[in-house]
């Protein structure tokens, strides 16, 4: 039986064909696809020579990008930078693309609680 309040926590992996990786993220009502590429070529002018330059792209679900969505693409890439090994793939570019595809709240509540 569900807790009342508690909502459902799910994943599915493998969900875009033209990605390296990718992954559905739900939690209630609310959906997230991540699609990730790389290691791949980067220009120089962004290329880093110890380790790889890791991009994170945030579309919401309309319209385009705002503060909110460009301070969630901060936290996830210092996120993501504390944990991928990015002096394997030196002088290279890794892309996590994040569209949101529907917001039931948990996207909004995990913003406010990284403040």
């Amino acid at each position: 039986m569900e807790e009342p309040g508690l909502r459902e926590i799910g994943c599915e992996l493998r969900v875009l064909s033209r990605s390296d990786g990718s992954a559905a993220f739900l939690h209630g009502d609310t959906s997230v696809l991540a699609g990730v590429y790389g290691p791949a070529e980067i220009k120089v002018s962004r290329e880093l020579h110890d380790k790889a330059t890791i991009e994170v792209i945030l579309r919401p679900k309309v319209g385009l990008p705002a503060i909110q969505e460009k301070s969630q693409e901060l936290l996830i890439r210092e996120t993501c930078e504390s944990v991928i090994i990015g002096a394997l793939h030196p002088r290279s570019s890794i892309t996590i693309i994040l569209q949101i595809v529907s917001d039931a709240g948990s996207v909004s509540l995990y913003h406010s609680a990284s403040r």
